[in-house]
Protein backbone atom coordinates (compact mmCIF):
# COMPACT_ATOMS: atom_id res chain seq x y z
CA UNK A 1 0.00 0.00 0.00
CA UNK A 2 0.96 3.76 -0.61
CA UNK A 3 -0.25 7.06 -0.08
CA UNK A 4 -0.68 9.65 -2.16
CA UNK A 5 -0.98 13.37 -1.27
CA UNK A 6 -3.67 14.82 -2.64
CA UNK A 7 -2.69 18.50 -2.86
CA UNK A 8 -5.15 19.73 0.28
CA UNK A 9 -3.00 17.90 3.07
CA UNK A 10 -4.98 15.33 2.81
CA UNK A 11 -3.39 11.43 1.82
CA UNK A 12 -5.20 9.09 -0.15
CA UNK A 13 -4.31 5.54 -0.17
CA UNK A 14 -3.96 3.75 -2.97
CA UNK A 15 -3.87 0.16 -3.94
CA UNK A 16 -0.74 -1.77 -5.95
CA UNK A 17 -2.95 -1.47 -8.59
CA UNK A 18 -4.22 2.18 -9.13
CA UNK A 19 -0.38 2.98 -8.33
CA UNK A 20 0.71 0.94 -11.80
CA UNK A 21 -2.62 2.37 -13.72
CA UNK A 22 -0.90 6.02 -12.76
CA UNK A 23 2.35 5.12 -13.72
CA UNK A 24 1.28 3.84 -16.80
CA UNK A 25 -0.96 7.20 -17.95
CA UNK A 26 2.47 9.13 -16.67
CA UNK A 27 4.61 7.86 -19.24
CA UNK A 28 2.23 7.66 -21.99
CA UNK A 29 1.78 11.31 -21.05
CA UNK A 30 5.61 11.76 -20.69
CA UNK A 31 5.69 10.50 -24.41
CA UNK A 32 3.26 12.31 -25.90
CA UNK A 33 5.11 15.49 -24.44
CA UNK A 34 8.36 14.44 -25.73
CA UNK A 35 7.09 14.01 -29.43
CA UNK A 36 5.15 17.15 -29.21
CA UNK A 37 8.67 19.05 -28.35
CA UNK A 38 11.39 17.08 -30.41
CA UNK A 39 11.18 19.75 -32.83
CA UNK A 40 12.73 22.46 -30.58
CA UNK A 41 14.08 20.00 -27.53
CA UNK A 42 17.30 19.48 -29.56
CA UNK A 43 20.62 18.29 -28.88
CA UNK A 44 23.68 20.11 -28.36
CA UNK A 45 27.05 19.70 -29.89
CA UNK A 46 29.35 22.81 -29.47
CA UNK A 47 32.09 21.73 -32.22
CA UNK A 48 30.78 24.45 -35.00
CA UNK A 49 33.80 27.33 -35.14
CA UNK A 50 32.26 29.16 -38.14
CA UNK A 51 29.04 30.80 -35.82
CA UNK A 52 29.53 34.32 -34.57
CA UNK A 53 27.51 36.77 -32.87
CA UNK A 54 29.01 39.61 -34.73
CA UNK A 55 28.91 38.69 -38.40
CA UNK A 56 28.59 42.44 -40.20
CA UNK A 57 31.34 43.22 -37.42
CA UNK A 58 33.54 42.34 -40.40
CA UNK A 59 32.52 45.31 -42.12
CA UNK A 60 33.26 47.51 -39.45
CA UNK A 61 37.20 45.84 -38.66
CA UNK A 62 37.45 46.25 -42.77
CA UNK A 63 36.83 49.55 -41.98
CA UNK A 64 39.43 49.82 -39.08
CA UNK A 65 42.12 48.43 -41.37
CA UNK A 66 41.84 50.43 -43.93
CA UNK A 67 42.32 53.93 -41.44
CA UNK A 68 45.21 52.23 -40.10
CA UNK A 69 44.07 52.18 -36.85
CA UNK A 70 45.36 49.32 -35.32
CA UNK A 71 48.86 51.22 -36.03
CA UNK A 72 47.77 54.30 -34.51
CA UNK A 73 47.63 52.41 -31.11
CA UNK A 74 50.74 51.42 -31.76
CA UNK A 75 52.06 54.78 -30.14
CA UNK A 76 50.65 54.21 -26.69
CA UNK A 77 53.18 53.11 -24.31
CA UNK A 78 51.61 51.72 -21.30
CA UNK A 79 54.76 50.24 -19.32
CA UNK A 80 54.63 46.58 -19.17
CA UNK A 81 57.29 43.82 -18.43
CA UNK A 82 59.58 42.32 -21.20
CA UNK A 83 57.95 39.03 -21.64
CA UNK A 84 53.92 40.01 -22.02
CA UNK A 85 51.75 37.91 -24.55
CA UNK A 86 49.77 41.06 -25.55
CA UNK A 87 51.05 44.13 -27.08
CA UNK A 88 49.70 47.43 -25.99
CA UNK A 89 48.04 47.89 -29.33
CA UNK A 90 46.26 44.28 -29.63
CA UNK A 91 44.95 45.11 -26.00
CA UNK A 92 43.22 48.92 -26.39
CA UNK A 93 41.94 47.55 -29.95
CA UNK A 94 40.80 44.17 -27.68
CA UNK A 95 39.08 46.69 -25.81
CA UNK A 96 37.83 49.28 -28.64
CA UNK A 97 35.83 46.38 -30.49
CA UNK A 98 34.46 45.57 -26.95
CA UNK A 99 32.98 48.57 -26.13
CA UNK A 100 31.67 49.37 -29.74
CA UNK A 101 30.02 45.88 -29.59
CA UNK A 102 28.28 46.62 -26.04
CA UNK A 103 30.79 45.39 -23.75
CA UNK A 104 31.48 47.55 -21.37
CA UNK A 105 32.55 45.53 -18.27
CA UNK A 106 36.10 43.39 -18.44
CA UNK A 107 33.63 40.03 -17.79
CA UNK A 108 31.61 40.45 -20.58
CA UNK A 109 34.37 41.65 -22.77
CA UNK A 110 36.27 38.04 -22.08
CA UNK A 111 33.28 36.18 -23.89
CA UNK A 112 35.69 37.28 -27.00
CA UNK A 113 38.03 34.43 -26.61
CA UNK A 114 35.16 32.17 -27.23
CA UNK A 115 34.27 34.03 -30.71
CA UNK A 116 37.01 31.54 -33.20
CA UNK A 117 35.53 33.91 -36.25
CA UNK A 118 36.27 37.20 -34.48
CA UNK A 119 39.72 35.58 -33.87
CA UNK A 120 40.07 34.24 -37.24
CA UNK A 121 39.04 37.86 -38.71
CA UNK A 122 41.84 39.54 -36.81
CA UNK A 123 44.36 37.13 -37.48
CA UNK A 124 45.21 36.00 -33.98
CA UNK A 125 45.27 32.92 -31.95
CA UNK A 126 44.19 34.13 -28.52
CA UNK A 127 42.23 37.18 -26.87
CA UNK A 128 43.50 38.66 -23.37
CA UNK A 129 41.20 37.93 -20.43
CA UNK A 130 39.59 39.45 -17.77
CA UNK A 131 42.31 40.05 -15.36
CA UNK A 132 44.81 40.73 -18.22
CA UNK A 133 42.65 43.70 -19.68
CA UNK A 134 42.29 45.04 -16.15
CA UNK A 135 45.91 44.72 -14.72
CA UNK A 136 47.08 46.74 -18.43
CA UNK A 137 44.69 49.66 -17.50
CA UNK A 138 45.68 49.63 -14.01
CA UNK A 139 49.45 50.23 -15.09
CA UNK A 140 48.08 53.62 -17.25
CA UNK A 141 50.53 57.05 -16.78
CA UNK A 142 49.84 60.56 -17.02
CA UNK A 143 51.45 60.27 -20.54
CA UNK A 144 49.35 57.78 -21.79
CA UNK A 145 46.51 59.42 -21.30
CA UNK A 146 48.30 62.58 -23.63
CA UNK A 147 49.26 59.07 -25.96
CA UNK A 148 45.81 58.41 -26.08
CA UNK A 149 44.56 62.02 -27.10
CA UNK A 150 47.24 61.71 -29.88
CA UNK A 151 45.53 58.88 -31.29
CA UNK A 152 42.58 60.57 -31.30
CA UNK A 153 44.05 63.74 -33.11
CA UNK A 154 45.72 61.34 -35.81
CA UNK A 155 42.22 59.72 -36.13
CA UNK A 156 40.20 63.01 -37.10
CA UNK A 157 43.16 64.20 -39.03
CA UNK A 158 42.79 61.43 -41.02
CA UNK A 159 38.95 61.68 -41.41
CA UNK A 160 39.35 65.26 -41.77
CA UNK A 161 42.01 64.88 -44.64
CA UNK A 162 39.69 62.37 -46.32
CA UNK A 163 36.96 65.06 -46.13
CA UNK A 164 36.67 68.46 -48.14
CA UNK A 165 37.69 71.57 -46.38
CA UNK A 166 35.06 73.00 -44.10
CA UNK A 167 34.67 75.99 -41.54
CA UNK A 168 33.27 74.14 -38.29
CA UNK A 169 31.58 75.33 -35.14
CA UNK A 170 32.52 73.65 -31.52
CA UNK A 171 29.99 72.78 -28.99
CA UNK A 172 31.52 72.36 -25.30
CA UNK A 173 29.31 71.34 -22.81
CA UNK A 174 29.85 68.97 -19.58
CA UNK A 175 28.19 66.36 -17.75
CA UNK A 176 27.92 64.40 -14.40
CA UNK A 177 29.44 60.86 -13.99
CA UNK A 178 27.85 59.26 -11.01
CA UNK A 179 29.70 56.60 -9.06
CA UNK A 180 28.63 54.27 -6.87
CA UNK A 181 31.46 52.89 -4.98
CA UNK A 182 34.57 54.58 -3.31
CA UNK A 183 36.44 55.71 -6.23
CA UNK A 184 39.69 57.92 -6.23
CA UNK A 185 38.65 61.81 -7.30
CA UNK A 186 34.67 61.43 -6.85
CA UNK A 187 33.21 63.87 -4.57
CA UNK A 188 29.67 64.97 -3.48
CA UNK A 189 28.84 67.96 -6.45
CA UNK A 190 26.58 69.00 -8.77
CA UNK A 191 24.41 66.16 -9.51
CA UNK A 192 20.84 66.57 -10.69
CA UNK A 193 20.11 62.90 -11.03
CA UNK A 194 21.76 61.68 -7.98
CA UNK A 195 21.84 64.40 -4.76
CA UNK A 196 24.29 63.44 -2.55
CA UNK A 197 26.49 60.70 -4.34
CA UNK A 198 29.70 61.04 -5.68
CA UNK A 199 30.56 61.84 -9.52
CA UNK A 200 33.19 62.91 -11.78
CA UNK A 201 32.85 66.11 -14.15
CA UNK A 202 33.47 65.57 -17.48
CA UNK A 203 34.10 68.10 -20.14
CA UNK A 204 33.31 67.44 -23.27
CA UNK A 205 34.01 69.34 -27.30
CA UNK A 206 32.26 68.38 -30.27
CA UNK A 207 32.26 69.17 -34.01
CA UNK A 208 29.52 70.64 -35.08
CA UNK A 209 28.09 69.39 -38.44
CA UNK A 210 30.33 65.98 -38.16
CA UNK A 211 29.48 65.03 -34.33
CA UNK A 212 33.65 63.93 -33.90
CA UNK A 213 34.13 64.35 -30.18
CA UNK A 214 37.49 66.54 -30.34
CA UNK A 215 38.23 66.45 -26.50
CA UNK A 216 37.57 65.22 -23.68
CA UNK A 217 38.68 65.89 -19.47
CA UNK A 218 37.98 63.64 -16.76
CA UNK A 219 37.86 65.78 -13.41
CA UNK A 220 36.80 65.22 -9.89
CA UNK A 221 33.20 65.83 -8.60
CA UNK A 222 33.40 69.09 -7.29
CA UNK A 223 35.07 71.07 -10.79
CA UNK A 224 32.99 73.68 -11.71
CA UNK A 225 31.91 74.06 -15.23
CA UNK A 226 34.23 76.91 -15.85
CA UNK A 227 37.09 75.34 -13.76
CA UNK A 228 40.01 74.95 -16.00
CA UNK A 229 37.62 75.69 -19.15
CA UNK A 230 39.96 77.57 -21.28
CA UNK A 231 42.70 75.74 -20.92
CA UNK A 232 40.42 72.61 -22.04
CA UNK A 233 38.99 74.98 -24.86
CA UNK A 234 42.20 76.21 -26.17
CA UNK A 235 43.59 72.10 -26.16
CA UNK A 236 40.67 71.03 -28.11
CA UNK A 237 41.05 74.17 -30.89
CA UNK A 238 44.77 73.68 -30.83
CA UNK A 239 43.71 69.68 -31.85
CA UNK A 240 41.25 70.70 -34.73
CA UNK A 241 42.86 69.00 -38.01
CA UNK A 242 43.85 71.57 -40.19
CA UNK A 243 41.35 70.94 -42.96
CA UNK A 244 38.35 71.90 -40.39
CA UNK A 245 38.42 75.66 -39.59
CA UNK A 246 37.41 76.73 -36.55
CA UNK A 247 34.83 79.59 -37.02
CA UNK A 248 33.09 79.88 -34.00
CA UNK A 249 32.13 78.73 -30.47
CA UNK A 250 28.90 77.85 -28.63
CA UNK A 251 28.57 77.10 -25.16
CA UNK A 252 26.25 76.99 -22.25
CA UNK A 253 25.61 79.12 -19.15
CA UNK A 254 28.22 77.20 -17.26
CA UNK A 255 30.90 78.78 -19.27
CA UNK A 256 29.88 82.44 -18.91
CA UNK A 257 32.78 84.61 -18.34
CA UNK A 258 34.53 87.26 -19.75
CA UNK A 259 37.46 85.86 -19.63
CA UNK A 260 36.17 83.39 -22.35
CA UNK A 261 35.43 85.79 -24.58
CA UNK A 262 38.68 87.63 -24.82
CA UNK A 263 40.45 84.54 -25.32
CA UNK A 264 38.01 83.63 -28.53
CA UNK A 265 38.27 87.91 -30.09
CA UNK A 266 41.47 87.61 -29.41
CA UNK A 267 41.35 84.39 -31.85
CA UNK A 268 39.00 86.36 -34.24
CA UNK A 269 36.62 83.70 -33.63
CA UNK A 270 32.60 83.97 -33.49
CA UNK A 271 30.63 82.80 -30.67
CA UNK A 272 27.47 82.79 -28.71
CA UNK A 273 27.39 82.01 -24.79
CA UNK A 274 24.29 81.70 -23.04
CA UNK A 275 24.07 84.27 -20.22
CA UNK A 276 23.36 83.52 -16.38
CA UNK A 277 20.45 85.09 -15.46
CA UNK A 278 21.81 87.22 -12.47
CA UNK A 279 21.27 90.40 -11.13
CA UNK A 280 22.67 92.89 -13.94
CA UNK A 281 21.37 90.18 -16.54
CA UNK A 282 17.23 90.53 -15.08
CA UNK A 283 18.14 94.89 -14.92
CA UNK A 284 18.30 94.45 -18.41
CA UNK A 285 15.44 92.50 -18.84
CA UNK A 286 13.81 95.00 -16.94
CA UNK A 287 14.87 97.92 -18.88
CA UNK A 288 13.27 96.60 -22.49
CA UNK A 289 10.38 95.52 -20.52
CA UNK A 290 9.93 99.08 -19.42
CA UNK A 291 10.75 100.39 -22.81
CA UNK A 292 8.66 97.95 -24.73
CA UNK A 293 11.77 96.83 -26.58
CA UNK A 294 10.81 93.26 -27.66
CA UNK A 295 10.06 92.56 -31.47
CA UNK A 296 7.39 89.64 -32.07
CA UNK A 297 8.54 86.24 -33.63
CA UNK A 298 5.38 84.65 -33.08
CA UNK A 299 2.16 84.25 -31.01
CA UNK A 300 4.69 82.91 -28.66
CA UNK A 301 8.14 83.94 -28.79
CA UNK A 302 9.79 87.72 -29.49
CA UNK A 303 13.41 89.21 -29.38
CA UNK A 304 14.98 92.03 -28.55
CA UNK A 305 18.98 92.86 -28.10
CA UNK A 306 21.22 95.48 -26.09
CA UNK A 307 25.08 96.21 -26.66
CA UNK A 308 25.68 96.96 -22.88
CA UNK A 309 29.13 96.02 -20.17
CA UNK A 310 28.04 93.73 -17.14
CA UNK A 311 29.34 96.14 -14.10
CA UNK A 312 33.02 93.70 -13.97
CA UNK A 313 33.50 93.97 -18.02
CA UNK A 314 36.44 95.64 -19.88
CA UNK A 315 33.83 96.61 -22.70
CA UNK A 316 30.34 96.57 -23.82
CA UNK A 317 28.79 93.36 -25.70
CA UNK A 318 25.86 92.40 -27.87
CA UNK A 319 23.31 90.45 -25.73
CA UNK A 320 20.33 88.91 -27.66
CA UNK A 321 17.15 88.64 -25.40
CA UNK A 322 14.47 85.50 -26.13
CA UNK A 323 11.07 85.75 -24.07
CA UNK A 324 8.48 82.86 -24.30
CA UNK A 325 4.97 83.57 -23.87
CA UNK A 326 2.88 80.69 -21.46
CA UNK A 327 0.07 80.33 -23.76
CA UNK A 328 -1.48 77.76 -21.00
CA UNK A 329 -0.94 80.08 -17.75
CA UNK A 330 -3.86 81.72 -16.45
CA UNK A 331 -4.31 85.35 -16.18
CA UNK A 332 -3.19 86.63 -13.26
CA UNK A 333 -1.94 90.13 -11.19
CA UNK A 334 1.14 89.98 -12.02
CA UNK A 335 1.45 89.23 -15.95
CA UNK A 336 5.59 88.97 -16.13
CA UNK A 337 5.36 85.55 -14.50
CA UNK A 338 3.47 83.70 -17.59
CA UNK A 339 7.16 84.51 -19.46
CA UNK A 340 10.30 82.41 -19.23
CA UNK A 341 13.53 84.40 -20.79
CA UNK A 342 16.91 83.06 -22.40
CA UNK A 343 19.75 85.45 -22.54
CA UNK A 344 22.84 84.93 -25.53
CA UNK A 345 25.98 87.01 -25.39
CA UNK A 346 27.56 87.09 -28.55
CA UNK A 347 29.40 89.62 -31.45
CA UNK A 348 28.32 87.82 -34.41
CA UNK A 349 26.39 90.08 -36.97
CA UNK A 350 23.43 88.64 -38.01
CA UNK A 351 19.89 89.52 -36.56
CA UNK A 352 18.72 88.31 -33.12
CA UNK A 353 16.15 85.96 -34.30
CA UNK A 354 18.99 84.24 -36.13
CA UNK A 355 21.21 84.03 -33.53
CA UNK A 356 19.08 82.64 -31.21
CA UNK A 357 17.77 79.57 -33.69
CA UNK A 358 21.76 79.51 -34.64
CA UNK A 359 22.33 78.46 -30.72
CA UNK A 360 19.63 76.67 -30.40
CA UNK A 361 21.24 73.87 -33.08
CA UNK A 362 23.58 73.42 -30.16
CA UNK A 363 21.40 70.87 -28.35
CA UNK A 364 22.54 68.36 -30.38
CA UNK A 365 25.58 68.28 -28.28
CA UNK A 366 22.96 67.08 -25.50
CA UNK A 367 22.14 64.13 -28.05
CA UNK A 368 25.88 63.18 -28.07
CA UNK A 369 26.67 63.18 -24.64
CA UNK A 370 23.45 60.66 -23.95
CA UNK A 371 24.58 58.35 -27.11
CA UNK A 372 28.57 58.69 -24.95
CA UNK A 373 26.76 57.43 -22.18
CA UNK A 374 23.82 55.35 -23.30
CA UNK A 375 25.73 53.41 -26.05
CA UNK A 376 29.42 53.80 -24.79
CA UNK A 377 29.11 53.59 -20.81
CA UNK A 378 30.86 56.86 -20.19
CA UNK A 379 28.70 57.08 -17.22
CA UNK A 380 30.24 53.84 -16.06
CA UNK A 381 33.69 54.89 -14.17
CA UNK A 382 33.93 51.76 -12.11
CA UNK A 383 37.68 51.63 -11.86
CA UNK A 384 39.22 52.38 -8.30
CA UNK A 385 41.82 54.83 -9.49
CA UNK A 386 40.93 58.20 -11.48
CA UNK A 387 43.73 57.82 -13.92
CA UNK A 388 42.13 54.69 -15.00
CA UNK A 389 38.64 56.01 -15.12
CA UNK A 390 40.34 58.33 -17.40
CA UNK A 391 42.21 56.37 -19.55
CA UNK A 392 39.10 54.02 -19.96
CA UNK A 393 37.04 57.27 -20.77
CA UNK A 394 39.65 57.43 -23.53
CA UNK A 395 39.44 54.35 -25.00
CA UNK A 396 35.57 54.89 -25.44
CA UNK A 397 36.13 58.29 -27.14
CA UNK A 398 38.34 56.24 -29.41
CA UNK A 399 35.14 53.74 -30.08
CA UNK A 400 32.64 56.37 -30.16
CA UNK A 401 34.92 58.57 -32.78
CA UNK A 402 35.22 55.22 -35.01
CA UNK A 403 31.53 54.30 -34.61
CA UNK A 404 30.50 57.96 -35.74
CA UNK A 405 32.79 57.70 -38.91
CA UNK A 406 32.25 54.33 -40.15
CA UNK A 407 28.25 55.14 -39.90
CA UNK A 408 28.84 58.68 -41.76
CA UNK A 409 31.16 56.75 -44.05
CA UNK A 410 29.61 53.41 -44.59
CA UNK A 411 26.54 53.08 -43.89
CA UNK A 412 23.83 54.51 -45.90
CA UNK A 413 22.98 58.11 -45.61
CA UNK A 414 19.49 56.83 -43.86
CA UNK A 415 21.49 55.11 -41.23
CA UNK A 416 23.73 57.58 -40.35
CA UNK A 417 22.05 59.77 -37.70
CA UNK A 418 21.60 55.99 -35.81
CA UNK A 419 23.24 56.22 -32.67
CA UNK A 420 25.40 53.34 -31.29
CA UNK A 421 23.23 51.72 -29.53
CA UNK A 422 21.08 51.60 -32.66
CA UNK A 423 23.86 50.39 -35.11
CA UNK A 424 25.08 48.07 -32.56
CA UNK A 425 21.21 46.42 -32.86
CA UNK A 426 20.28 45.95 -36.46
CA UNK A 427 23.58 45.91 -37.90
CA UNK A 428 26.97 44.85 -35.77
CA UNK A 429 25.47 42.41 -33.52
CA UNK A 430 24.05 39.50 -35.78
CA UNK A 431 24.72 36.10 -35.94
CA UNK A 432 26.26 34.36 -38.75
CA UNK A 433 27.88 31.88 -40.31
CA UNK A 434 31.55 32.33 -42.01
CA UNK A 435 31.55 29.42 -44.79
CA UNK A 436 34.00 28.81 -47.07
CA UNK A 437 37.62 28.70 -48.24
CA UNK A 438 40.19 31.29 -49.35
CA UNK A 439 38.76 33.56 -52.02
CA UNK A 440 35.45 31.85 -51.10
CA UNK A 441 34.65 32.67 -47.88
CA UNK A 442 31.48 34.62 -47.33
CA UNK A 443 29.45 35.52 -44.33
CA UNK A 444 25.83 33.40 -44.41
CA UNK A 445 22.96 35.64 -42.25
CA UNK A 446 19.43 34.70 -41.66
CA UNK A 447 16.61 35.81 -43.81
CA UNK A 448 16.59 39.57 -43.99
CA UNK A 449 15.82 41.90 -46.44
CA UNK A 450 16.35 45.11 -45.02
CA UNK A 451 19.57 44.17 -43.18
CA UNK A 452 20.56 42.68 -46.96
CA UNK A 453 20.11 45.81 -48.98
CA UNK A 454 22.53 47.67 -45.78
CA UNK A 455 25.05 45.48 -46.50
CA UNK A 456 25.16 45.12 -50.29
CA UNK A 457 25.15 49.21 -50.14
CA UNK A 458 27.94 48.67 -47.28
CA UNK A 459 30.12 46.97 -49.25
CA UNK A 460 29.98 49.21 -52.37
CA UNK A 461 31.01 52.24 -49.98
CA UNK A 462 33.75 50.69 -48.23
CA UNK A 463 34.90 49.82 -51.69
CA UNK A 464 34.87 53.48 -52.43
CA UNK A 465 36.26 54.59 -49.48
CA UNK A 466 39.40 52.04 -50.14
CA UNK A 467 40.11 54.01 -53.28
CA UNK A 468 39.73 57.48 -52.25
CA UNK A 469 41.95 56.07 -48.91
CA UNK A 470 44.86 54.83 -51.68
CA UNK A 471 44.79 57.78 -53.58
CA UNK A 472 45.17 59.71 -50.44
CA UNK A 473 48.04 57.87 -48.95
CA UNK A 474 49.96 57.98 -52.52
CA UNK A 475 49.22 61.68 -52.52
CA UNK A 476 50.74 61.98 -48.92
CA UNK A 477 53.59 59.72 -49.67
CA UNK A 478 52.07 57.54 -46.63
CA UNK A 479 52.55 53.70 -46.20
CA UNK A 480 49.60 51.98 -46.06
CA UNK A 481 49.21 48.12 -43.89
Amino acid sequence: MVTLNDGLGQEEVLTRQQRRNIERKTRKLEKRIANATKRTNLPVKFDNSTVTSFGPFNYLEAFKTAIGYRNMLENVNIPCGPNVVYSNAEILDTMTDAIALGMFRFSHMQSLQNEQVYKEMKGIDTIADESTLRYRLGKVTPDNIIELQMVNKKMLDLHAGLDQAREVWLDFDDTVVTVFGDQEGAQKGYNPRYPGRKSYKVKVGFVAGVDSLLNMGFYPGRTACNNDFLGFMEEGLDMLPRNWVARGVRMDSGFFDEKNLLFLEDRCLEYICKAKQQASVKKMIAYIDEQNLWEPLDEVFSVAELEVPLPSWEKARRFVFVRRADLEAKENLFPEYNYTHQVMVTNMIIPAADVWRWYNKRCNVENKIDELKQGLALDQAGQQEMLENTAFAWIKVLAYNLINWFKQEILPDDLSSYEATTIRRKVLRVAGNIVGTGRYRRLRLALNEWLESVLTEVRENLARFFRRRSRFALLNGIVLL
